[in-house]
């Protein structure tokens, strides 16, 4: 609901309370002498039922039956004096509403039945009860007559494909009600004009929250973007690249980076996944560019994979203690065609061995980063490979192989070797697009519940 509109419909009651406090009282006496002389008193019930036709159309079923139950309560309690039930009943038959009688009264349960009702009788079926001002009506004056709460349900009726109407009245509480109100619908005006209130200042405390958020998310979304690199800025005589990364959310928490170095041509490449989403997960990300950013300075340290880890490893735990992440970190030497890589608890890289037409696994051999502190003398052990010119090695976090399709069912592995095996004469380009095509197929319109990073490098 728009703050235009709630400050519409906070000046309406507004002005609405103001009328009924100022306006001129109305008694049962001063519509009881109408002057038509040749007309006299009597109209056609179609007239009548036009007003309950309207007021259904204008503003709904539920709220105008609410409006004329409080209606009929306010006129029975504030225009008349009941001494009793029976006084009741000789009082709607007086008035022609229709023939009404008690079927039931053990004095705190009362059944009414009514025959001929002006309201509602021939009426077609609406899955609705019509006659909400007489329940009003017998509620105000029983509660009048038993100085007790009392509420009245229309439980049969032509509009709910009966023939007869009938009242169940029943005491809700040993309250007695209010003799000297304006009116419970001035009382209903009130609450609703108190809850407008509310809804106004809570939605200009909860736009004013979301603008900060919004804020904050833009920034970080900014910072994140600032701190992962784009592959196509990364150039090497040796290899090519590919990145695709997608956020669950504006930010998320997988992350890459990549570094290389002049005086070995060895490149760097990490791949991370922290637990959860959103701003708290692209902190931590921030924090491990910061610390590879630390370790670039100091030189040769970034080639190697153990010692990378460990400064990883004890600077989050220091920081952000109880901050768990799967993390792969990899060494390429274009002179000696190996990898120096440590996997802690992340989803095993697949290095495609061209000639052999084979997959091979570079499972994780440490757990996740942070767990260290639970673990004494913990080290990280980095493990090598060799690899042929042609040879391609795909990384990617738990977004890919835990995608789900809309029966609930993963992304299976199989299908990412066989889009792999069948893009072996393409660029690692295209073969990283396929992969993300195949993807997109296999979720077709369900939503992302994961962020997702996938990495390709030709070897």
């Amino acid at each position: 609901m728009s703050e235009t509109y709630l400050n519409y419909f906070k000046d309406a009651i507004t002005y609405q309370l103001k009328e009924l406090e100022e306006q001129i009282p109305i008694s049962i006496k001063d519509i009881t002498c109408p002057v038509r002389n040749e007309l006299g008193q009597n109209i056609d019930l179609v007239y009548m039922r036009l007003f309950r036709l309207a007021l259904r159309d204008t503003y709904g079923s539920k709220l105008s039956s609410s409006l004329l139950y409080e209606a009929g309560r306010h006129t029975a309690i504030n225009n008349f004096k009941f001494v009793s039930i029976d006084d009741i009943v000789n009082t709607l038959n007086d008035l022609s509403i229709g023939v009404m009688k008690v079927v039931y009264n053990n004095g705190e349960h009362i059944i009414f039945q009514e025959e001929e009702c002006a309201i509602c009788s021939g009426m077609p079926t609406t899955d609705e009860a019509l006659c909400s001002f007489e329940s009003g009506f017998l509620a105000g004056a029983l509660s009048c007559i038993m100085n007790k709460n009392v509420v009245v349900e229309e439980t049969e009726c032509w509009g709910l494909g009966d023939q007869i109407c009938q009242f169940e009245a029943s005491i809700i509480s040993d309250t007695p009600p209010k003799s000297d109100e304006k009116m419970n619908t001035l009382d209903l005006i009130a609450t609703l004009a108190s809850r407008s209130s509310k809804a106004i200042a809570l939605n200009k405390e909860l736009k004013k929250k979301n603008d900060i958020f919004s804020k904050q998310l833009e920034f970080a979304q900014r910072i994140q973007k600032k701190i992962i690199p784009h592959m196509d800025a990364f150039k090497s005589d040796y290899y090519n690249f590919y990145s695709y990364l997608k956020p669950f959310r504006e930010v998320g928490g997988d992350f890459y980076d990549f570094f290389f170095d002049k005086d070995s041509n060895k490149v760097a490449i990490a791949i991370a996944d922290m637990a959860g989403h959103g701003i708290d997960a692209a902190m931590i990300t921030g924090m491990i560019k910061l610390t590879l950013k630390h370790c670039s300075k100091k030189k040769g340290l970034l080639c190697k994979p153990s010692k990378v880890m460990a400064f990883i490893e004890a600077d989050i735990s220091d920081v952000v203690p109880d901050n768990f992440f799967s993390m792969i970190y990899m060494v390429f030497d274009p002179d000696k065609q190996s990898i120096r890589y440590c996997n802690a608890g992340h989803p095993s890289a697949i290095l495609y061995r061209k000639k052999q037409n084979i997959m091979q696994f570079l499972h994780s051999n440490q757990p996740l980063v942070g767990l260290s502190q639970y673990i004494d003398d913990y080290p990280f052990v980095q493990q090598s490979i060799l690899y042929e010119k042609g040879d391609q090695i795909f990384l990617y976090t738990d977004g890919v192989t835990e995608l789900r399709n809309r029966y609930g069912e993963f992304y299976k592995t199989s299908t990412l070797l066989d889009i792999i095996r069948n893009s072996k004469d393409l660029s690692i380009s295209t073969a990283c697009e396929n992969i993300i095509a195949s993807l997109n197929e296999h979720r077709q319109e369900r939503d992302f519940e994961d962020d997702m990073c996938l990495l390709g490098i030709q070897l």
